[in-house]
């Protein structure tokens, strides 16, 4: 699963991503863009974190409500089927760019400290808008997972799905079709650095 994710994001990186994502930086002001630069800080289900889709950069709050829950986290396998989330697979596929996820081994909760290679990742997501208490509409994502593999396997089994770069122009495409994406999701994760915390992180849930 992913709970809680970490995110730095400095103007550098926020260029590099729009170079990715086939995005023209001239339609952006300045100062509009510095609005995502992000500062070290670890998010948790209904944090406002930044997103990335079609349209470019957005925040957006994490976690689909529902009654008094947030879903926060899409099981990839069930994606097309489930009514809760088929619309939003379909047409509002989005990225959240993180710098490291956390997990919690066993019922001793040991924490452990997951990135990739790259220093930057960007995984997976579904968003979709709904109303909040005060009537004004709102939206909300849902970050994609899938099956543990390899040693992740031993700390939990369920991981972020993360995209290879190669795919994110194809995974945002709103003319992509099911069987596209399904192809894309159901693609082995990357490779991913696993670090235990040290004892004194350990002493915080967070």
């Amino acid at each position: 699963m992913c709970g809680r994710f970490q995110l730095e994001l400095t103007m550098e990186d926020i260029i590099n991503l729009l170079d990715v994502i086939g995005e023209v930086k001239e339609r952006y002001q300045e100062d509009r863009l510095s609005s995502f630069v992000q500062e070290k800080k670890d998010f948790h289900p209904g944090s406002l974190s930044v997103t990335v889709d079609k349209n470019g950069l957005h925040k957006n709050l994490w976690g689909f409500p529902l009654g008094k829950k947030l879903v926060f986290n899409a099981r990839q396998e069930t994606l097309f089927e489930k009514p809760f989330f088929r619309q939003a697979v379909l047409k509002e596929r989005c990225l959240v760019p993180a710098t490291l996820f956390y997990e919690w081994q066993g019922k001793e909760k040991i924490k452990h400290l997951i990135r990739t290679e790259e220093p930057l990742f960007f995984m997976g997501a579904v968003k979709e808008k709904f109303p909040d208490s005060s009537g004004s509409i709102t939206e909300h994502f849902s970050i994609i997972t899938t099956a543990s593999e390899g040693e992740m396997k031993k700390i939990h089994e369920r991981t972020p799905f993360i995209l290879d770069k190669k795919d994110i122009r194809r995974f945002l495409d709103p003319k992509a079709s099911p069987d596209e994406i399904k192809e894309i999701l159901n693609k082995k994760n990357l490779n991913l650095l696993i670090e235990r915390a040290s004892n004194e992180e350990q002493l915080s849930f967070f």
